[in-house]
């Protein structure tokens, strides 16, 4: 009777353990979700795609900007200014008004390694330049200023020429190109560093413009500026960066030139220099630095640690470092100032 009971309660002994499960086992596997390095919101890294944009008075308001995962602003002839927007997680159905590239670009964007280059015209000397980059060259002039492109019948030339970018990959896909697909970023993701100073927003010119953003606590964005006025998408919102940078670069008179006789500024975005970034609010002093044409830009404190980028849509304003942004603090209330004297 002993060795019957015996038995039965190591059966049911080893019976109740099976049962149970190892912590281990117990514990669901979360998937880590894929984000875009240019972004660093979930997504896919997609092919480049870097489009010049017109940014005249006459070209306004913009259309896809505002879908773009990194804005560039250059300085082009006559100290105007010129966008260059770069998709990677997804395409807009139209991006313009399309306009031409100048030398600057091939330095600025070969960070990213081969990328699809849309645009419109450029300097006759500087074709045999940009065909010989390690780029894939989608100008307007090698589809006959047919589709992807489109003209807009409601505007004149030369603020009326449009992309279709979603078209433009199919045709470059028909031809057995593909672009690269973002691979490496020089800036991390991350919560904003304590370092920063709370500011108001900030005001950077160039010799023929004025831009400036202004912090939002609303849609927690840098709201975007131009020569005094909102800077509008066409499809009807303010643009606005989620982090502004402040690049500030050498700005030098190139071997180049346009029609009138204005000479093209080559902007110098190979080396290291200091930079502002605008980001929830605050500005974090940096210095970037870019040995090479192919290195990715970095952001670093003056410890060297890494400043992070918030994450969504990034501005790189390149501003001649002769021209020093001037920076909207933010106001000391009478109390907390009261209060900082006791």
């Amino acid at each position: 009777m002993r060795k019957i009971i015996g038995i039965s309660l190591v059966v049911a002994l080893l019976t109740s353990c099976s049962g149970v499960s190892a912590p281990e086992d117990s514990k669901e596997k979360v998937a880590e979700v894929a984000k875009n390095l240019l972004n660093g919101l979930p997504g896919s890294n997609n092919e480049i795609i870097i489009v010049k944009i017109d940014d005249t008075r006459q070209a306004n308001p913009q259309t896809g900007i505002e879908d773009a995962d990194v804005v560039y602003i250059e300085q082009v002839e006559g100290g105007t200014t010129r966008i260059a927007a770069l998709y990677s997680s997804k395409y807009p159905e139209i991006v313009g008004p399309v306009r031409s590239a100048r030398i600057s670009d091939l330095e600025i964007f070969a960070q990213y390694g081969k990328f699809g280059f849309a645009y419109s015209g450029a300097q006759r000397k500087l074709i045999s330049v940009i065909d010989a980059a390690n780029l894939f060259n989608m100008s307007a002039e090698s589809f006959g200023y047919y589709e992807p492109y489109f003209r807009d019948e409601s505007r004149y030339a030369p603020v009326n020429l449009y992309l279709h970018p979603n078209i433009l990959l199919e045709k470059a896909h028909a031809k057995d190109i593909y672009f690269e697909k973002a691979s490496k970023s020089g800036w991390v993701f991350g919560p904003t560093g304590k370092n920063g100073r709370k500011v108001l927003g900030v005001d950077f010119t160039w010799p023929a413009v004025k831009y400036g953003a202004d912090w939002d606590k609303v849609s927690k964005k840098w709201l975007i500026r131009q020569n005094g006025d909102p800077k509008m998408a066409k499809a009807g919102s303010q643009l606005a960066a989620d982090t502004l940078v402040l690049q500030l670069v050498s700005i030098t008179d190139s071997e180049y030139g346009d029609k009138y006789g204005s000479i093209t500024p080559h902007v110098e975005t190979i080396g290291t220099g200091s930079a502002l970034i605008f980001r929830n609010g605050k500005v974090f002093e940096a210095i970037w630095n870019r040995p090479t044409a192919t290195d990715a830009t970095t952001w670093k404190d003056a410890i060297g640690a890494d400043i992070p980028f918030a994450a969504g849509q990034t501005w790189i304003a390149l501003v001649d470092k002769e021209r020093q942004p001037k920076v909207i603090e933010a106001q000391i209330t009478s109390d907390a100032s009261s209060a900082a004297t006791k």
